[in-house]
């Protein structure tokens, strides 16, 4: 009972010395909160750099625009060239006529413009759809090559270059913040250690009574481990509610400016995995400090 009774005084105690250094402890959960909202940060542009990875690859297609010269015959090799390839799903043949009217439907202001030209200015055109593993294979600029060879074809338009180099940048940015959230947490790690290690020294005589009547090392040193991966994970909600507000701040900005550029890039907030993610990181910083703090030499046995 003496031994019970005595945990609980500590456990009560050692929550009442936190709130005591109530300023440290806000400055320490500050911390975590700017160091877990960095790497969101990190996260949300890499999230949404990826969606765009990903729809451009859904919804790519390459353009082969025919010379006003081509023959029905030179266009129906192409399909069939297209088709006996390895690289696309679909093919459709796309009349000048359509591409005219899909020219009119995107730049209204030019309606009057392309309407008024005859003949027809627009060439006809196939659109092919590619495979879902065509786009990440390395022959296929040889393909686009080979395609554009073929008899009757004037250009053909797609650029996988510049798809690669943004599934670069999104690995880099992932990198960077994988390697920046190591970092932070490390330092937090720090600054909770050194809270609770003040916490520790408020409660030395507490922690002398509880070895007095034999209390295990566990029910001595658990509850500043425990406080510390409290203010973890204060840290982290602090940091993903400021994730939030700032996600939504600039999807506001997005829709007073009308910024379409802007707007392709914010286009939704963390998955839930990303953000568990980013709590479990503050979690552990706190649970590392914690144990940091709790060392032996710090805890005087």
């Amino acid at each position: 009972m003496k031994t019970s009774s005595a945990t609980f005084t500590l456990l009560d105690e050692a929550f009442s010395g936190i709130w005591r250094a109530r300023r440290m402890v806000l400055l320490s959960v500050l911390q975590i909160g700017v160091s877990i909202y960095l790497v969101g940060v990190f996260l949300l542009f890499a999230e949404n750099l990826s969606g765009i990875t990903e729809t451009v690859r859904d919804e790519s297609a390459i353009t082969v625009y025919f010379r006003p010269s081509s023959t029905s015959v030179e266009r129906e090799n192409l399909e069939k060239f297209a088709r006996d390839s390895h690289y696309v799903s679909a093919v459709r043949a796309v009349s000048s006529a359509e591409v005219r009217k899909r020219f009119i439907t995107s730049w209204s202001s030019l309606a009057t413009a392309a309407t008024s030209v005859e003949p027809n200015p627009f060439p006809d055109t196939v659109e092919l759809d590619l495979l879902p593993d065509a786009l990440v294979s390395r022959s296929l600029p040889g393909f686009l090559t080979r395609l554009a060879a073929q008899p009757g074809v004037d250009d053909v338009q797609f650029d996988v270059e510049w798809i690669r180099r943004l599934r670069g940048v999104v690995t880099l940015i992932q990198t960077a913040g994988a390697f920046l959230g190591l970092i932070l947490a490390l330092g937090a790690a720090f600054t909770i250690a050194n809270v609770v290690r003040l916490t520790i020294l408020l409660h030395q005589d507490e922690i002398e009574i509880l070895r007095l009547v034999g209390a295990p090392e566990f029910l001595i040193r658990g509850p500043f481990v425990g406080g510390g991966v409290v203010q973890g994970f204060l840290g982290a909600l602090l940091a993903l509610g400021l994730l939030a507000l700032s996600f939504h701040g600039v999807i506001r900005y997005v829709a007073a400016t009308k910024n379409v550029l802007l707007g392709v890039f914010v286009v939704k907030f963390l998955p839930l995995g990303p953000s568990l993610l980013l709590v479990s990181g503050g979690v552990l910083a706190g649970l590392l400090g914690g144990l940091l703090a709790v060392r032996r030499r710090h805890i005087h046995g």
